[in-house]
């Protein structure tokens, strides 16, 4: 079945009667487009709880600004926490995690995505993050650490086999797309900045399959409980259960990620009986 000349106030109204759905794989997807001043909020689509699980007296972190990639954006240098649960929103064996940022300054040292680990040894550690190397140049790096010690495996561009991102191509206050790919089963993983793979080898540890502590929450913008909270803007967050991105240039998107209103039963007979659609 397809929709066909629906308004927009039809669409609002079956998404105000069902839930949103993604593309194949999306597991969660942050567009920030609440109102200006707000906090973060519920997620625009999430496998799992798209909802916050910040308690207080942390909060909800960040506030949504103007002037994001597209439309609105999060200002992460707010105080407080945007904290989500794993559970159906992130898969700690294969996925992406990407997202856009804009910085005033080259970040000292700065998490853009990170996990609650359940455990004071920091297993089940995940990081993502951007850091300054001097020179003018920018070094980002992600890293996961298990049940097993000994499996805690790092990819990070910080000089030597493992370069900077170029100071051409990290410009202040501009938008930059970050993404970060990984398989365990495949032991494969790979940063990307602005559409070219920066590294696509681990500098500590092999690729490992993830055998436990599992994190039961992560955060946008922030390592564990609040740690190294990045000084800039986000946009358009997305977690996928795939690897969206293999090779050595891809393409950055240029449209905010897909999320599509899925009626119910009740909104598709709404729609219906107004013969706001009809059946292919």
């Amino acid at each position: 079945m397809k929709l066909r000349d629906v308004s927009a106030a039809a669409v609002l109204a079956i998404g105000a009667l069902g839930v949103a759905t993604a593309n194949a794989g999306d597991t969660f997807i942050h567009h920030f487009d609440q109102a200006v001043g707000t906090p973060a909020g519920v997620a625009d689509f999430a496998g799992g709880n798209p909802n916050q699980t910040t308690v207080p007296p942390a909060g909800p972190g960040g506030s949504i600004v103007a002037g994001g990639k597209f439309g609105t954006g999060l200002n992460r240098a707010v105080g407080g926490r945007i904290q989500y649960e794993t559970a159906g929103n992130y898969n700690v064996q294969r996925g992406t995690v990407e997202m856009f940022v804009n910085y005033p300054s080259i970040p000292g040292f700065q998490h853009t995505f990170g996990t609650v680990f359940p455990s004071s040894a920091q297993l089940g550690d995940i990081r993502m993050y951007i850091f300054n190397p001097g020179g003018g140049n920018l070094a980002i790096g992600a890293y996961m650490t298990d049940a097993t010690p000994a499996h805690r495996w790092e990819i990070e561009t910080n000089g030597g086999t493992f370069p900077h991102v170029p100071a051409a191509n990290a410009a202040v206050n501009t938008w930059h797309h970050f993404a970060w790919t990984w398989d365990t089963a495949a032991a494969t993983t790979s940063l990307y900045w602005d559409g070219v793979r920066i590294s696509n080898a681990t500098r500590v540890g092999t690729v490992n399959p993830y055998d436990g502590a599992i994190p039961t929450q992560f955060h946008i913008g922030e390592a564990q409980l609040g740690s190294a909270t990045f000084n800039g803007l986000i946009d358009e967050f997305r977690i996928s259960d795939s690897v969206v991105y293999t090779g050595a240039n891809i393409t950055v998107p240029t449209a905010p990620f897909t999320v599509v209103p899925e009626p119910t039963s009740l909104g598709l007979l709404t729609l219906a009986a107004a013969g706001m659609f009809r059946r292919r």
